[in-house]
């Protein structure tokens, strides 16, 4: 489904979710600036498999992320990113993943009022949450 996050227009596939995980195939056909936001009680890995995506912050050296690698942004850090069009990666988030909710819908909600995706992507985490619950 279509995806505008922190900026980022994409594509997103979630494929595991439950109350204190989650894991999303995550794509983008144009490049862009964004921020990573900051979540306090999630830590979250990045796995680039296509692409290339730069990131700098306070608490790092800026670097280059490149097909294969990976990176983590530790609870309570932010960073700022510059996507070069065409990166897949996988993430996978650890920690309240509820927290996260807000920040990933806002932009596609009040700034791109694409009520339709939003509504596809509660159905999709309910699905994922119901489903992991019968467990």
């Amino acid at each position: 489904m279509g995806s505008k996050a922190a900026g980022i227009l994409g594509k997103v596939r979630f494929l595991y979710f439950s109350p204190r995980e989650y894991i999303v195939l995550f794509g983008s056909p144009t490049g862009t600036q964004c921020f990573s936001g900051r979540y306090k009680r999630v830590q979250i890995h990045n796995f680039l498999m296509a692409g290339q995506i730069d990131q700098e912050s306070d608490e790092m050296l800026p670097m280059t992320l490149r097909p294969g690698e990976h990176t983590c942004l530790d609870k309570g850090h932010a960073r700022g990113l510059t996507i070069h069009p065409g990166p897949w990666h996988i993430e996978y988030g650890r920690g309240a993943v509820v927290t996260t909710l807000p920040f990933a819908m806002v932009d596609t909600l009040f700034l791109s009022l694409e009520v339709e995706s939003v509504r596809l992507s509660t159905i999709e985490f309910s699905k994922l949450a119901t489903r992991r619950f019968r467990r």
